[in-house]
């Protein structure tokens, strides 16, 4: 950017004498002053959109109140449609704004504000679409934020673990809170959870795990001793054969550990 300096000063000319020759007006001075003057004007910055080069430097603005921005609806450029009184720290080109005042109504949710003046101290927030955000209380020390599948509450913490006891399979017992009991005694014989030794006349192939129902018929499951001495229908229910996988050859009978099962 070059500013135009005169070559020539064309006023002393007047006070020489008259035959001096450098009171004549040369036509290549005439020349260099609008060179200079073409310089000048080439190499400066247009008034509106200029294109600046190499290292701009600008004076340090502040910022006072009442800055104006368009109102996209009304097309009017006012300062009611700007936070008003906006101040900043003119400490340098990277400066703060350090407050806004004069902002007299809460930003909604669009605007990105929560459309309120003030929030619930030690509150959740809770989103609430484009209305004011919502609030959960802590309500009872302990408390967990719990989904209802909807939104969310405070609520105790569900119970966890073993919470009571069923009566069966040598368990009896009743409702756990704080402490509880647990009783596990020797079931019963025939009573489901109970083992015997029992007997069966097989036709098709036993296998370790296979469930058999009491009775006196082939292939259901008889009370014994391990002598052979009797054989008993005195069972009930169904057992599970607890020895390993026995063919159906020959027919044989099977005597081994059984456990009711129902």
């Amino acid at each position: 950017m070059t500013n135009y300096v005169k070559s020539t000063n064309f006023a002393t000319k007047d006070n020489l004498a008259s035959g001096d020759p450098l009171k004549i007006v040369k036509g290549t001075e005439i020349n260099t002053e609008y060179d200079n003057i073409a310089i000048a004007v080439a190499t400066k910055a247009d008034v509106a959109s200029p294109t600046f080069t190499g290292t701009v430097t600008i004076p340090t603005l502040a910022l006072t109140n009442d800055l104006a921005v368009t109102d996209g609806g009304t097309g009017a450029s006012t300062a009611a449609n700007a936070r008003t009184n906006l101040s900043a720290a003119s400490s340098g080109a990277n400066s703060d704004i350090t407050s806004i005042t004069g902002l007299t109504t809460a930003l909604t949710v669009a605007q990105g504000g929560t459309g309120l003046a003030t929030l619930t101290a030690n509150n959740v927030v809770l989103g609430n679409g484009t209305s004011n955000v919502q609030f959960v209380a802590p309500s009872t020390s302990g408390n967990l934020l719990t989904s209802n599948g909807t939104t969310w509450t405070s609520t105790a913490p569900a119970a966890s673990g073993v919470t009571s006891v069923a009566t069966g399979n040598g368990l009896s017992g009743g409702t756990i809170t704080s402490t509880g009991t647990l009783v596990v005694a020797c079931p019963s014989f025939n009573s489901v959870g109970s083992y015997c030794m029992g007997s069966v006349l097989i036709i098709t192939a036993m296998n370790s795990g296979d469930n058999r129902t009491a009775g006196g018929s082939n292939d259901q499951v008889q009370s014994s001793d391990t002598q052979l001495s009797f054989l008993t229908n005195n069972l009930s229910g169904t057992w599970k054969w607890m020895g390993a996988n026995i063919p159906s050859a020959c027919n044989p009978r099977v005597f081994g550990i059984f456990c009711r099962v129902s």
